[in-house]
């Protein structure tokens, strides 16, 4: 159900995408929003930090 106070917002964590923090490896996501709905979602690893 949306949040009428922020709006109709989609809230994603896609992991760790930079180069410091406590995560091993670098994370980041895709995907495509088609009529509304979230389609083709991915985790891609970047590959571990350091």
């Amino acid at each position: 159900m949306p949040d009428p106070k922020h709006g109709n917002l989609l809230y994603l964590n896609p992991g760790a995408a930079g180069n410091q923090g406590f995560h091993k490896m670098r994370t980041m996501m895709r995907f495509e929003i088609n009529k509304g709905k979230v389609e083709k979602l991915e985790v891609i690893e970047l590959g571990k930090r350091g």
